[in-house]
């Protein structure tokens, strides 16, 4: 699908997306309510935001909510069903991978071991005292 694949183009090149930007705008201060209204399990997740759900997940499923999700898409960017699914998969994923790097990130102790620090201070030390030269047999074209 195209507008999946300029979707991931453009952040992997940091572009700005209309799409993503939209779907960054319906779930930015989103919240995750983890529940157990049908699985005891523990399994079910309610993404909120101002008190009302925009999407909802157990282990089997992920629902979106229509007049706050799917239906923007489908007005704004004319969008089909199967181009909505794909484009809510991959930026939901791609948000979930975010936040929980992020809450790895967070919960690890932020340390360098003492001998990496070291080698790798030393090192620097060394390159930023050294002569800036060009390289024997390398050649700069400029063209106009």
């Amino acid at each position: 699908m195209k507008e999946v694949r300029d979707i991931k183009i453009d952040m992997l090149m940091g572009n700005q997306n209309p799409i993503v930007d939209l779907f960054c705008e319906i779930t930015s201060g989103i919240e995750i309510i983890n529940c157990d209204v049908y699985n005891k399990d523990g399994l079910e997740f309610i993404y909120h935001k101002d008190g009302q759900w925009i999407f909802y997940q157990d282990a089997k499923k992920f629902w979106v909510h229509y007049n706050r999700y799917w239906k923007i898409f489908e007005s704004e960017f004319n969008l089909k069903y199967d181009e909505i699914q794909a484009i809510t998969k991959l930026l939901v994923v791609q948000r979930t991978l975010c936040i929980s790097k992020v809450e790895e990130t967070l919960k690890r102790e932020l340390t360098t071991p003492l001998v990496f620090r070291m080698k790798l201070s030393s090192k620097v030390e060394e390159a930023l005292k050294r002569e800036v030269t060009m390289p024997r047999g390398l050649r700069l074209y400029l063209y106009a």
